[in-house]
């Protein structure tokens, strides 16, 4: 992806400047009249590399920005404000460009463009909604609560992981030092006593031998599976084939689609209820879903919608999604609250997520704890039947 600065203008006239992503000079006019602008000029622009800025930062900036905004400051006055007490360098420095931009007569909209890839796509289309609707402050306090609920989301998925991989990786070690260190010395007595060793006995041996002298390889190939996988995915024919595996996994599944699907209707919901239109609001959400295979059977939704379908009668004919997001949906198109049904089933399907991670994990810790114990138990049985062979050595 590369970065094109532009002119453009609206269709009130009014000129906007900024820099937006694109994989092509095309493809950044396309999101430019897919935002109501017109370009005049535009051409490729050399950008400072961001760094890494913490979820919690960006999450900070949004609530304290409206709190100096409705406490009557400028918005140029506030984004000074701001960066002054910052402490992360690289966010200080990001909120120096963004004060100069608006400083120089640009919106907060286009500056915050600047920095796509730190402030996302959808970041900028909300804010420019509010600047054209008067409602800035309650948008900044919308973006918040949502930033906010998705990293929650986001740490709740990590935390949910740590106990199973530290159960299991407490039980390599357990396996390991048994192998390596225990195995090893009834060896050496079978060796003095010159008994036979018996079979399951020595293939433990060998394998502690195998450990012991080539050990260290382990940790090399683990990495290079990690980075050649990692380098794998990145490439879209490798990326679907494994997004479409993970659907065929049968406890795995139903978490992913759920997950997609908490993803997809908090960001478009949120958007919507933020006065983006719902055409845009459904091409940004789209960008948020990971799985390649459920983003492909959204993106007919965008279609449905510009030619007069509704959202509700879209998910209603769609495979593997409760019936209760078209009635959901419905019944919000009815009331005239799309915005807040597709918030509501955003917070369902997160809540849906955590009871089928909690399930998981409920399940996987009996299992890890059966499986280790069947394999240690097979390891001491073994010495043990060395044990009762020594004591029939004939003296």
């Amino acid at each position: 992806m590369a970065y094109f600065s532009y002119r453009a203008h609206d269709r009130n006239g009014a000129v906007h400047k900024g820099v937006i992503q694109a994989s092509s000079v095309e493809e950044a006019v396309r999101k430019l009249k897919e935002n109501d602008l017109f370009p005049i000029r535009i051409g490729e622009a050399t950008r400072r590399k961001t760094g890494r800025v913490r979820d919690e930062a960006i999450i900070t900036f949004c609530r304290e920005l409206a709190n100096l905004l409705r406490s009557g400051l400028p918005v140029d006055r506030a984004l000074i404000l701001l960066a002054q007490q910052e402490s992360d360098k690289t966010f200080r420095r990001i909120l120096q460009d963004v004060h100069g931009v608006v400083r120089r007569g640009g919106s907060l909209s286009e500056a915050l463009q600047e920095h796509e890839s730190l402030f996302g796509v959808f970041l900028p289309p909300m804010i420019r909604a509010g600047e054209a609707s008067g409602t800035l402050i309650r948008i900044l306090e919308q973006v918040g609560a949502y930033l906010e609920r998705k990293h929650r989301f986001k740490q709740n998925l990590i935390s949910a992981s740590i106990y199973p991989m530290l159960l299991l990786g407490m039980s390599m070690i357990s396996m390991i030092v048994l192998l390596v260190y225990v195995l090893p010395r009834f060896a050496r007595i079978f060796q003095d006593l010159q008994q036979e060793i018996p079979a399951v006995t020595a293939v433990l041996l060998k394998m502690g031998l195998f450990l012991q002298n080539y050990g260290w390889t382990l940790p090399v190939i683990m990495l290079a599976l990690f980075f050649g996988g990692r380098h794998l995915s990145g490439r879209e024919y490798w990326r679907r084939h494994l997004d479409r595996w993970v659907l065929n996994i049968p406890f795995v599944k139903n978490l992913v689609i759920y997950t997609e699907l908490a993803r997809f209707f908090m960001t478009i919901g949120t958007m919507v209820n933020a006065g983006v239109p719902l055409l845009k609001s459904i091409h940004l959400a789209l960008s948020v879903v990971g799985n390649g295979f459920i983003r492909d059977s959204l993106k007919p939704l965008y279609n449905d919608v510009r030619v007069g379908r509704s959202v509700s009668a879209f998910f209603a004919g769609l495979k593997n999604i409760p019936v209760r997001v078209g009635t959901v949906l419905r019944l919000s198109e009815e009331r005239g609250e799309l915005g807040r049904g597709l918030m509501e089933l955003g917070e369902y399907f997160e809540s849906e997520t955590g009871k089928i991670l909690q399930r998981m994990i409920t399940l996987m810790e009996p299992v890890v704890i059966i499986g280790t114990g069947c394999v240690i138990g097979a390891m001491v049985l073994s010495m043990f039947g060395a044990i009762v062979s020594i004591t029939e050595v004939r003296f």
